[in-house]
């Protein structure tokens, strides 16, 4: 599962232990700490499985970004688009590094090559309209706190 998705945006192999359905990434130096044979250890966080899918972290978005050239950079005015979980459009976009086919996963990107988080490709990169729909973005936060804050209101 982790390594289906890690291979969307990059050739690099990762080396992880799977816990229940959270995965972490293996790390030879966290094995040497061990006090118990039996204890449980682990490293970052990568991701987790949910309802039969991959859920990546922001960290492991992060890591893949160092190492993928499946990315879309986007203006100032996408970068807030996305970040409020909307579709980019054509006009949100500057540049696109790798595969450009409808349904492949990219990495979002701002212009500072800071990850956003990623999304997946629905229109013709060529043509004006919607070109990317949000998959996972940070703005996820600014969306917890609002609703945090409303049901605090009703109280």
């Amino acid at each position: 599962m982790l390594k289906d998705f890690a291979e969307k945006f990059t050739k690099e192999e990762i080396l992880f232990k799977q816990i229940g359905k959270k995965f972490f990434m293996q790390d030879k130096e966290l094995e040497k700490c061990k006090l118990q044979q039996n204890e449980k250890y682990f490293g970052l966080f990568l991701g987790e499985e949910k309802e039969g899918s991959f859920v990546p972290s922001f960290v492991f978005l992060e890591w893949l970004a160092e190492r993928s050239k499946e990315k879309i950079f986007v203006k100032d005015i996408g970068e807030m688009d996305f970040l409020y979980g909307k579709i980019l459009r054509t006009r949100h976009i500057d540049h696109i590094e790798g595969d450009t086919r409808i349904g492949f996963l990219k990495l979002v990107q701002n212009m500072q090559d800071e990850n956003l988080g990623y999304g997946k490709i629905i229109g013709d990169i060529s043509m004006q309209g919607q070109v990317l729909k949000p998959k996972l973005d940070r703005g996820l936060f600014l969306k917890r706190e609002k609703k945090l804050k409303k049901v605090e209101e009703k109280r």
